[in-house]
Protein backbone atom coordinates (compact mmCIF):
# COMPACT_ATOMS: atom_id res chain seq x y z
CA UNK A 1 0.00 0.00 0.00
CA UNK A 2 0.91 3.61 -0.80
CA UNK A 3 1.08 6.97 1.19
CA UNK A 4 -1.45 7.92 -1.55
CA UNK A 5 -3.88 4.38 -1.65
CA UNK A 6 -4.08 5.03 2.33
CA UNK A 7 -4.77 8.89 2.11
CA UNK A 8 -7.64 8.28 -0.59
CA UNK A 9 -9.56 5.30 1.16
CA UNK A 10 -9.43 7.53 4.98
CA UNK A 11 -9.83 11.33 3.75
CA UNK A 12 -13.14 12.54 4.96
CA UNK A 13 -14.25 8.32 5.22
CA UNK A 14 -14.80 6.42 8.70
CA UNK A 15 -12.91 3.10 8.39
CA UNK A 16 -11.03 0.60 9.92
CA UNK A 17 -7.40 0.29 9.71
CA UNK A 18 -5.13 -2.64 10.50
CA UNK A 19 -1.70 -2.40 10.69
CA UNK A 20 1.93 -4.24 12.34
CA UNK A 21 3.09 -3.21 14.94
CA UNK A 22 6.80 -1.56 14.44
CA UNK A 23 7.92 -2.48 18.38
CA UNK A 24 6.33 -6.23 18.64
CA UNK A 25 4.48 -8.71 16.79
CA UNK A 26 1.35 -7.47 17.27
CA UNK A 27 -1.44 -6.56 15.21
CA UNK A 28 -3.90 -3.46 15.34
CA UNK A 29 -6.95 -2.06 14.41
CA UNK A 30 -7.97 1.41 14.69
CA UNK A 31 -11.26 3.25 13.24
CA UNK A 32 -10.36 6.63 12.22
CA UNK A 33 -10.32 9.35 9.11
CA UNK A 34 -8.50 11.22 7.92
CA UNK A 35 -10.44 15.09 8.67
CA UNK A 36 -7.93 17.66 6.22
CA UNK A 37 -6.30 17.62 3.25
CA UNK A 38 -2.68 19.04 4.39
CA UNK A 39 -0.60 15.86 4.30
CA UNK A 40 2.15 15.39 1.59
CA UNK A 41 3.36 11.93 0.31
CA UNK A 42 5.08 10.52 4.00
CA UNK A 43 6.15 6.98 5.31
CA UNK A 44 3.49 7.87 7.70
CA UNK A 45 0.18 8.99 7.52
CA UNK A 46 -1.72 10.79 10.48
CA UNK A 47 -5.16 9.64 11.27
CA UNK A 48 -7.97 11.08 13.56
CA UNK A 49 -8.90 8.11 16.00
CA UNK A 50 -12.96 8.42 15.26
CA UNK A 51 -13.36 6.84 19.15
CA UNK A 52 -11.69 8.63 21.53
CA UNK A 53 -10.63 11.62 19.40
CA UNK A 54 -7.19 11.06 19.38
CA UNK A 55 -3.83 11.60 16.55
CA UNK A 56 -1.82 8.68 15.79
CA UNK A 57 1.05 8.21 12.95
CA UNK A 58 0.85 4.98 11.32
CA UNK A 59 3.68 3.39 9.31
CA UNK A 60 2.29 3.51 5.51
CA UNK A 61 4.48 0.23 5.20
CA UNK A 62 2.99 -1.53 8.14
CA UNK A 63 -0.69 -1.34 7.00
CA UNK A 64 -2.37 -4.76 6.19
CA UNK A 65 -5.62 -3.42 5.72
CA UNK A 66 -8.25 -0.47 5.02
CA UNK A 67 -11.93 -1.92 5.51
CA UNK A 68 -15.56 -0.27 5.73
CA UNK A 69 -16.60 -0.51 9.30
CA UNK A 70 -19.85 -2.17 10.22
Amino acid sequence: MTFNDAKKELLYQKKTVTFKSLTSDKTHSLYCTIKKDFQKDSHKILVSDILDDTTHDIEVSSILSIQESI
